[in-house]
């Protein structure tokens, strides 16, 4: 792990940078569907995964971890 990767699980591995980081990747449009023609989307959401790959939640030795991860989750009904 880089001293910059541990600065970002540091920054946001404990409640209070959880929750931030939940507000960040909502605004950037993560587990929803963008919509190809609008670029501004794509480069906000792009942002959300730079700071998820930064953290080291993305790489090719961790896609298993992730997928298992996602699979186990249960459903929500969005509130509104």
């Amino acid at each position: 792990m880089t001293e910059l990767t541990a600065k970002y699980r540091m920054v946001f591995g404990n409640s209070m940078g959880q929750e931030v980081l939940a507000d960040i990747l909502s605004m950037t449009h993560f587990g929803g569907m963008l919509n190809a023609d609008n670029p501004q989307q794509i480069g906000e959401y792009n942002v959300g995964m730079a700071i998820m790959a930064k953290m080291g939640v993305f790489s090719r030795e961790t896609k298993r971890d992730v997928i298992k991860a996602l699979s186990v989750i249960s459903p929500k009904e969005e509130v509104k």
